[in-house]
């Protein structure tokens, strides 16, 4: 490696640098330099206030979206406490069905001409008749 360094091609390649004329450098360029550097930290500020205001901004909107989302979910339909075959079932059963009949017998049909399967299923402890439910 030192032959190759001390080579006439090297050496005359040497020579011609050293002759080269030490130049400081210019104000202009460190100036134009300055400049150049005082503008990209005033970018890199604007962005870290933008960033400041942003990502609060960012966090409220998320944490809305998420209190939105949580406050309206569909709920699951809710099921009767009451099983279908009791007492209590078939009374409400029938007091939706008079209630239903009652809507269309008011558009002209006769509650006696109105017919349906008001209560399709007969409770389990016994038989009850129409005044046991004009009783409530």
């Amino acid at each position: 490696m030192d032959r190759k360094l001390e080579s006439a091609g090297q050496l005359a390649i040497s020579k011609m640098v050293q002759s080269l004329p030490d130049e400081p450098l210019s104000m202009a360029w460190r100036s134009s330099l300055n400049e150049k550097l005082l503008e990209a930290a005033a970018k890199k500020r604007k962005k870290q206030r933008l960033a400041w205001v942003l990502r609060p901004a960012l966090g409220l909107g998320l944490a809305s979206v998420l209190a939105v989302v949580v406050m309206f979910q569909p709920h699951a339909p809710r099921t009767s406490p009451v099983a279908d075959k009791s007492l209590e079932s078939a009374i409400l059963t029938d007091h939706h069905n008079s209630v239903l009949f009652n809507e269309v017998s008011s558009a002209g049909l006769n509650a006696n001409e109105v017919t349906s399967e008001a209560n399709p299923q007969e409770p389990e402890d016994g038989l009850w008749n129409d005044s046991d439910v004009q009783g409530l």
